[in-house]
């Protein structure tokens, strides 16, 4: 069995392959790539939490959060920036509880990116009255940093210096970085109108959305890395370091292949006992870089396919209406994931 043709993302330009991940999102903002391969967008257009990937493609969260911008996890809790309240909330079983209730203000532009703090808590952007917040998690502000114009996006990193938090300021067109539990701001970028969410890739390259112009820009080198993208706003990698990004008006979530991902089947094959998956290896241009078979649940794999384009798992019997494969494979950037259904 062979796998499925990866959907392409129709409209951006990129020297990389940009793949689809999900279409039919009501106004996707800001993501989170999670522990077990998925994607977390909150969708702000009708507050709805959509997971993408694994097994089920796309599902959407039972809970409902106004204008759901920023998506954190601390501890196993999801938190997420609910903007039209000026609050952020943690996710629990039958609903939401406030963590943070901040002061709105009359526009309704409130909070906006947050993200979880590499020294433990949440980094909260207080986005209209220039200020970033460290909160802990019963909602206790333990620091308060001003003098931002408008901080829109906060993203934890680890520097060779130590712990780190950048902060992209969209009305001051900077990237500001704040280096150990005590640093102060010190700005690193400008001349970005707009500027959204800034990452720094394994390479140190600092990567930033512009959304008015539609562009994830390569501050570092000074090139575009992708172009055409409609209203971008949420940005991040997944775990192999691919770019992944929302297209709010087009209602997608794209990925940017910079280093490699895994092709499946697509629905639920039928297969013989004892018969044969084959799975394919995307690679960005020019990447050779070895990959092996990290897990595989549900299936037995064969060799790994080091630096080939294909590999082959076994699946086991299948004694229900359909079964489940989950794949991970390592590289050198890290992890990949990927699922498909079958039955005997």
């Amino acid at each position: 069995m062979q796998p499925a043709a990866r959907p392409v993302a129709s409209g951006v330009s990129s020297a990389d392959p940009v793949l689809l991940l999900a279409s039919g999102l009501n106004g996707p903002d800001d993501l989170l790539y999670t522990d077990d391969g998925t994607v977390l967008v909150g969708e702000h257009g009708d507050g709805h939490i959509a997971r993408v990937g694994g097994p089920a493609g796309l599902v959407r969260l039972p809970q409902v959060v106004p204008e759901a911008e920023g998506i954190a996890q601390v501890n196993g809790t999801t938190y997420i920036a609910d903007q039209l309240n000026a609050r952020v909330v943690a996710l629990t079983d039958t609903g939401v509880r406030t963590v943070i209730q901040l002061q709105p203000v009359a526009s309704g532009e409130n909070l906006d990116g947050i993200s979880a703090a590499p020294f433990g808590g949440l980094v909260v952007p207080d986005s209209p009255h220039g200020a970033v917040l460290f909160v802990d998690e019963s909602g206790h502000v333990t620091r308060r940093v001003g003098g931002f114009s408008r901080p829109a996006g906060a993203t934890q990193e680890v520097l060779a210096q130590g712990a780190a938090v950048l902060i992209a300021d969209e009305n001051a067109s900077a990237v500001f970085e704040m280096v150990g539990l005590n640093g102060a701001p010190t700005r690193v970028a400008g001349g970005l109108p707009g500027v959204d969410d800034a990452v720094r890739d394994q390479r140190g390259h600092l990567l930033v959305i512009l959304p008015a112009s539609g562009r994830i820009y390569d501050v570092t080198s000074g090139a575009n890395v992708a172009t055409g993208l409609r209203n971008p706003q949420g940005l991040g990698f997944d775990g192999a370091q691919n770019l992944l990004v929302t297209e709010s008006d087009n209602g997608r979530l794209d990925l940017v292949l910079t280093s490699f991902a895994i092709t499946v089947p697509s629905g639920i094959i039928q297969l013989t006992p004892g018969q044969g998956v084959c799975y394919g290896i995307l690679r960005a241009p020019g990447n050779t870089d070895s990959i092996r078979v990290y897990e595989s649940i549900g299936a037995m794999p064969l060799d790994d396919p080091s630096a080939s384009a294909q590999g082959e798992v076994i699946p086991g019997r299948c004694n229900l209406p359909s079964c489940t494969v989950a794949l991970v494979l390592q590289g050198p950037t890290g992890l990949e994931y990927a699922s498909f259904a079958y039955r005997d």
